[in-house]
């Protein structure tokens, strides 16, 4: 089974630090905040059986 989703304030500053962001933002809390809503939902993705599904790559396809 998955492990609950954990995504601490810490963590959080320490990505933004590293992104160049300013921690003493008060928009990082709005963000923050619409991050720990947000990316627990993405956890469905990992039970997407995708075993006969065939790559989506736009990309490589030639253009005529």
């Amino acid at each position: 089974m998955a492990q609950p989703f954990s995504f601490s304030k810490e963590l959080f500053l320490r990505i933004a630090e590293e992104s160049g962001l300013g921690t003493d933002s008060s928009h990082l809390d709005s963000l923050y905040a619409y991050l720990q809503g947000v990316l627990p939902g993405l956890r469905t993705i990992e039970n997407l059986d995708l075993a006969d599904a065939e790559p989506f790559m736009p990309l490589l396809m030639k253009k005529e």
